[in-house]
């Protein structure tokens, strides 16, 4: 059942979510769709977004915003001009192919690790992204020799190989880091392999976590999920929480082990309350959907806040799409916009568009189709479907921009290779413009790229 949204007088229509879409809950990305919750959902084993950053702390790993979204009905042109036939900008039900959402403020842990984020979907309403064991990292540029890095760097280097040959755990798992991050030394995964082992097999439990990581992905050697499940095991035993994350993904996925969701909400709830973020997302995830527990909406809701309030964007967005769906707690506009504003300043292509929808009708936010239009925007250059067709009906109409139908043909012919049923409202935009300007156009759309927000 699709759920509307009152439109003020004379507002462009935006809908919430097209008549008859069906939500297929898949490896989970964000829907902004708002419909009916019905709480269930969706855990899978995706890519994740690594963000390498400083020499030491353990860095919050997240899943991208997929920018393809589902088929749907073609969007009717407005009415009259100054209104802008466009829709919200949902996402496939949960992820369309991999997981992907960005989340660029999780938590900062110890020692240069990866946090990996759970996936999931929130019913029909709220799906979210977040994947598990599985890294995706652009790799720092190598340093041309060792002694590449800065003097300062260069003799931290010095001082951890002195600490790796007297045998000491902790300087091998930091100078693994270095080598898989390319920082002040050349990117040489063979010797992150060796030293993260080392480490491990003295029982440091944040090189036990990360060699976990590197055998689910295959980095540096042979995937092997058995032993990546078994070294997430070790430092899960020693209460590390994202090795406990990445366990119960592992229990809840089959991956490894046996599947066993009551095991895999065991493990999210001792990553939960130990403060890691992705646990607190992925026990939020299980509870909503009730896998392995029963199904309890509001306090899915807790933890995702809790996930939310660190950072972690597929989690701001979820909080934000429950606020705004009303079935769990009681509709807040206001409140889902703000959650969604958060999402959208990281990055999450599916909160920008539903961001840009609160504008145009003036849900939550004072109605600013400018305001409107720079969201559907930026979603529209992530390759966000939705966005790309709502952002050719502003140029269209000219509300918040100024008006331009090769803008608005450029739009719907990039919108129109994901969703067919674009064609009508295409042929419309033509119609405006001279063949030689549609060539033009038509050039231009054939070369554009989506770009991802890093």
């Amino acid at each position: 059942m699709t759920a509307t949204f009152p439109s003020p007088p004379d507002s462009p229509q935006f809908l919430a979510c097209p008549a008859g879409t069906q939500v297929t809950l898949r490896p989970a990305k964000p829907v902004a769709c708002w419909m009916t919750i019905s709480l269930s959902l969706v855990l899978s084993l995706g890519s994740v977004a690594f963000m390498p950053a400083q020499a030491k702390g353990k860095t919050a790993v997240n899943a991208k915003t997929n920018a393809s979204s589902a088929s749907r009905p073609a969007a009717k042109p407005a009415a009259k001009p100054g209104k802008a036939a466009a829709k919200p900008a949902p996402k496939s039900a949960a992820r369309d192919t991999a997981v992907q959402g960005n989340s660029r403020k999780g938590k900062q842990a110890r020692g240069g690790r990866a946090a990996v984020a759970g996936a999931a979907a929130v019913g029909a309403a709220a799906a979210v992204a977040g994947p598990t064991g599985l890294e995706q990292w652009t790799p720092a540029k190598p340093a041309s020799t060792p002694n590449a890095a800065a003097p300062d760097e260069a003799r931290d280097i010095a001082a951890l190989r002195q600490a790796v040959a007297a045998g000491d755990a902790k300087a091998q798992y930091a100078l693994g880091s270095r080598y898989r991050f390319g920082r002040g030394l050349p990117q040489d995964l063979s010797q992150t392999v060796q030293l993260y082992q080392k480490s491990a097999d003295q029982g440091f439990a944040p090189a036990q976590s990360d060699l976990g990581v590197l055998y689910a992905n295959g980095r540096g050697v042979v995937r092997n999920d058995a032993l990546a499940a078994q070294w997430y095991g070790k430092a899960a035993q020693q209460g590390d929480g994202i090795a406990q994350n990445n366990l119960g993904l592992m229990y809840a996925e089959g991956r490894g082990v046996a599947k066993d969701e009551a095991r895999a909400l065991e493990w999210f709830q001792r990553s939960a309350e130990s403060g890691e973020a992705t646990g607190q997302y992925s026990l939020g995830v299980m509870l909503s959907g009730g896998r392995g527990t029963k199904e309890d909406g509001k306090a899915a809701l807790r933890w995702f806040e809790k996930a939310a309030e660190q950072g972690l964007v597929d989690a701001q967005y979820n909080v934000g799409m429950i606020y705004a769906e009303g079935v769990v707690v009681p509709q807040d506009l206001g409140r889902a916009a703000q959650w969604m504003e958060k999402a959208a300043k990281q990055g999450n292509a599916s909160a920008q568009s539903t961001l840009g929808f609160l504008y145009a009708n003036g849900q939550g936010v004072p109605q600013d189709m400018g305001r409107a239009a720079q969201w559907f925007e930026r979603a529209a250059k992530q390759g966000y479907t939705l966005a790309q067709s709502n952002l050719a009906a502003v140029y269209a109409s000219g509300q918040g921009v100024e008006k331009s139908a090769e803008q608005a043909y450029f739009w719907l012919l990039v919108a129109q290779l994901k969703d067919p049923s674009l064609q009508s409202r295409l042929q419309a935009a033509q119609q405006e413009l001279k063949p030689a300007d549609r060539v033009r156009v038509q050039r231009k759309a054939q070369q554009w790229k989506p770009v991802k927000e890093s």
